[in-house]
């Protein structure tokens, strides 16, 4: 089939916009896989069709919000190395989000996927601006070991507050190690995996090229695991398990009621990396609360800890002494530079396009840092 000259004169003639590129408005967000991780057919539910609207009315409001890396003149981050090195696209193009569930079953898997966001290192995440609002970033400490321990009825950071990642010195361990790093990549790749060597390859598959950490055999890891079994004794039983795949599903309960609360409450767009959320700054504070709330619900423990990840945080909930002067330079040392000249001008295009207003609802003067 080839195209008319005619129309092909129409097509020379005519003037896109690049924001005039969206997915369409039907395409399917509630996903069920088979345990080959081939899509599945099914019949809707009141379940499906409330999560589905859900979906749809979250890509409607990131559809509606430009969200970029605002100091990059060429919108492309060059990430990963070795065999994982990729470019990575930030556009308005790449902000749909879905769920996938897993195995053929509701109670597995689940979460939250899409957006340029999840696959972008957390130090470029702190360069987010949403309707060119700055952002911040909170994140659950820990949050599949608490819920493991929650689901045997202790609430870890209430009854055990410690570091769940700090491990004494193991024999034979490169010093070059950090040994904290990894035994929180290998206790990551237990709760995922089936079994230990599955384990123990996964975390060498995810450890950086050329690092030590790579060169690690299975009795070392096999050392380092049964550290992390004998410090976690209560779900020991746990790793190596397959136990990730159910955990899944229940931290995208706890997202799924707290990007609720954004765009129903708030009416205020927010994006997940499954344990950790970025809004704009000042939402900051009511997210806190939110991932609180969520958690507490989902698994009936209280208090789970929440941080921030951006560096300027501790800075700004400091009090000012009116012993000390004022600094000269800035305080929010990763957003020293200005605003990209391609990123202004593409907001500026951005809201045009959507008939945006110059400030959103949403922007009320507590968030006025940009």
């Amino acid at each position: 089939l080839w195209a008319s000259e005619g129309l092909q004169e129409r097509f020379k003639q005519a003037r896109f916009s690049q924001f005039a590129i969206e997915h369409h408005q039907d395409r399917e967000t509630v996903i069920l896989r088979n345990e080959d991780k081939e899509g599945e057919e099914y019949l809707d539910s009141s379940e499906t069709i409330r999560m589905r609207q859900l979906l749809q009315d979250y890509n409607s409001l990131l559809s509606n919000t430009h969200i970029d890396l605002y100091d990059l003149e060429i919108p492309v981050l060059e990430i990963g190395t070795g065999k994982k090195k990729m470019r990575l696209q930030i556009n308005q193009q790449d902000k749909f989000v879905r769920r996938i569930f897993n195995n053929g079953r509701w109670d597995q898997g689940g979460r939250f996927y899409g957006g340029w966001w999840q696959r972008c290192p957390s130090e470029y995440r702190k360069k987010i601006k949403m309707d060119g609002i700055l952002t911040a970033e909170v994140d659950f400490s820990g949050l599949h070991i608490v819920i493991l321990y929650a689901q045997q009825g202790i609430n870890y950071w209430a009854e055990i507050n410690e570091d769940p990642y700090e491990l004494p010195k193991i024999r034979d361990i490169d010093p070059d190690i950090d040994l904290r790093a990894a035994a929180k990549l290998l206790m990551l790749t237990a709760i995922n995996a089936k079994e230990e060597l599955e384990a123990f390859q996964s975390f060498r598959f995810q450890a950086e090229s050329g690092a030590p950490e790579k060169r690690m055999t299975n009795e070392q890891l096999s050392w380092m695991l049964n550290a992390l079994k004998r410090k976690h004794s209560p779900i020991a039983h746990k790793l190596a398990s397959g136990a990730g795949i159910d955990l899944m599903y229940v931290d995208s309960q706890i997202a799924e009621k707290i990007i609720s609360t954004f765009i129903y409450d708030c009416k205020c767009p927010i994006l997940t990396v499954h344990d950790s959320f970025v809004v704009p700054i000042g939402y900051d504070r009511i997210l806190q609360q939110v991932m609180e709330s969520a958690f507490t619900e989902v698994t009936g423990i209280t208090h789970p800890v929440v941080k921030h990840t951006t560096e300027y945080y501790d800075v700004m909930e400091e009090e000012p002494n009116p012993n000390e002067p004022i600094p000269d330079g800035p305080i929010f040392t990763h957003h020293i530079q200005d605003p990209s000249q391609r990123h202004l001008k593409e907001l500026a295009l951005f809201k045009e396009f959507k008939g945006k207003p110059d400030q959103e609802p949403w922007v009320p003067d507590w968030t006025q840092i940009v």
